[in-house]
């Protein structure tokens, strides 16, 4: 896990409680690893946990997504996101950014803001937009999934960024878009997902390995397929609105389209 943590109040950065809440995320990490053997399970034959909160936020976040192959692994980098950005809010905290390993936790009182970068890799480090987050938005977790981040995927998205009120929300729905973005192509090296990780929670189930040159309607399948999914989401109530990206081309929902600014490409993460 590579956690990066601010936290200020009024203006005034907390270093210190940063440290705290480090360590305290090491704490998180370890009950949920307690339970993976459960975890790795699809959420909709999984009873609700009880006893722990961390468990219990990434089964609920996997079952209001609601794909019937999905994890609460799906979630595991939102929740501890979540539950350490929660952690220095009780420390009295206004402007909160935990960035874990991508997947990010916002907390924001009146006054505060943050800018937040969009990649249209998950694997790269460029920044192609910037989006303003303020508290009215109620966007407390922006996560990214797609083809060469840390976690397998069954579609062909470079990345799909999704919003949310909450980042354990926001990392399950960002994997379940970029699933959808799968499409039939020659393009399209598929391997079962156990031959490439024998504990992997996708056992059973193909994803995708790599992606050549897919041809224009391919793409444009493959971001319909995706915007499609990240609208259900939205009109459910679960998500603020999404980007997805397919080699090199992006599509927005609706509800974000107008927040984002374009960026010169910067490999400096904003």
């Amino acid at each position: 896990m590579r956690m990066f943590i601010e936290a200020s109040a009024g203006g005034i950065p907390r270093p210190d409680l940063c440290r705290t809440a480090a360590k305290e995320a090491i704490g998180f990490l370890e009950q949920i690893a307690s339970r993976r053997l459960v975890l790795q399970s699809p959420a909709g034959c999984i009873e609700e946990p009880k006893g722990n909160l961390l468990v219990h936020s990434m089964w609920k976040a996997a079952r209001l997504v609601g794909d019937p192959d999905l994890t609460p692994m799906a979630a595991v980098a939102g929740t501890i996101a979540d539950a350490t950005a929660d952690l220095l809010a009780y420390f009295g905290m206004t402007r909160i950014v935990v960035n874990n390993g991508g997947d990010v936790a916002i907390r924001l009182k009146t006054g505060e803001s943050v800018a937040v970068g969009v990649r249209r890799e998950v694997g790269n480090n460029e920044i192609s937009h910037r989006l303003l987050v303020t508290p009215e938005m109620n966007v407390g977790g922006i996560c990214t999934s797609g083809l060469g981040g840390r976690s397998f995927t069954r579609g062909v998205a470079s990345a799909a960024t999704v919003l949310a009120h909450r980042a354990a929300i926001s990392d399950a729905a960002a994997t379940a878009i970029a699933n959808a973005t799968f499409v039939e192509s020659p393009a399209v090296q598929r391997v079962m997902a156990e031959e490439l990780d024998p504990d992997t929670d996708l056992k059973g189930l193909e994803i995708t390995a790599s992606v050549g040159e897919l041809t224009d309607s391919e793409v444009e399948i493959a971001l319909f397929q995706g915007t499609r999914r990240a609208a259900q989401l939205v009109r459910k109530g679960l998500i603020a609105g999404a980007c997805i990206t397919v080699k090199d081309r992006m599509r927005c929902t609706n509800e974000i389209l107008n927040l984002l600014t374009p960026l010169k490409i910067s490999t400096k993460p904003v």
